[in-house]
């Protein structure tokens, strides 16, 4: 019979000895990664990029002229601007995601509008103490829609989301611009 402590030392000096057993046998274990396949004779040849989506010349071209009058709606909208953007409302690639930092707190003019579709969805966040404040602007595309909003020293960001993500492709765009009054 062991004395006080003495199986805790046996166990301890045994799990130690298993334990530089099994680091030694893992050490001497090695993984070779080969990576790439090495190049032939004939040349150091890799696999082409994935394509991108071709996009429609004549959606491309719809999407161009919304674009002009998209940018000639948010040009009324008085005032500095804090943040602007604008993006594709539907298809490949649709939506933006834009922040900016506001310096000087108050009230602030949104501006948002679209073209091409009936309405858009767009997003104006900022982290407050409480959290972080949404506010959503539903957009009817007929107009243009202007509200003042308060905004606290620190980040804003707006983003255009798209509600049907399986639609077709217009060429519909949508916009905002964050003005200080």
């Amino acid at each position: 019979m062991s004395g006080p402590g003495g199986t805790n030392t046996v166990r301890c000096a045994a799990a130690y000895v298993v334990g530089l057993l099994l680091a030694g046998s893992l050490a001497s274990c090695a993984y070779e990664d080969e990576g790439d396949p090495r190049p032939t004779a004939a040349g150091q040849s890799r696999r082409p990029a994935p394509a991108a989506p071709t996009k429609d010349p004549g959606v491309l071209g719809v999407e161009a002229s919304n674009y002009a009058e998209l940018h000639k709606r948010l040009a009324e909208a008085p005032g500095s601007v804090l943040l602007s953007d604008a993006g594709p409302a539907d298809g490949p690639g649709v939506g933006f995601t834009k922040a900016a930092t506001v310096t000087v707190a108050g009230p602030h003019t949104v501006t948002a509008a679209c073209v091409g579709i009936p309405h858009a969805q767009i997003f104006l966040s900022q982290n407050s103490l409480g959290g972080t404040e949404h506010t959503v602007f539903e957009v009817d595309c007929s107009r243009i829609q202007s509200q003042v909003v308060q905004l606290q020293k620190g980040y804003v960001s707006a983003q255009l989301t798209r509600p049907d993500p399986t639609g077709a492709w217009t060429g519909a765009v949508a916009g905002i611009k964050v003005t200080g009054q």
